[in-house]
């Protein structure tokens, strides 16, 4: 399955979910929000939206200062 993440492509084999790529990618699903296909995902979606050839994911790191 060919996704584009953050504007890259990668291959990945097999279905996955969302929570599952972040997982797989050693990223803290508290430090960061999800675009999946142009629509911003709710973190309690994660793990039930699987991802399909050609989805686009947008990951951003959540920083907080002031």
């Amino acid at each position: 399955m060919r996704l584009i993440v953050n504007g890259k492509e990668i291959v990945l084999d097999g279905e996955i979910t969302v929570l599952d790529f972040l997982r797989a990618k050693g990223l803290q699903e508290r430090v960061v929000a999800v675009e999946h296909n142009r629509i911003w995902l709710r973190q309690e979606h994660w793990s039930g939206t699987a991802l399909a050839d050609g989805d686009r994911l947008e990951i951003v790191h959540i920083m907080a200062g002031g």
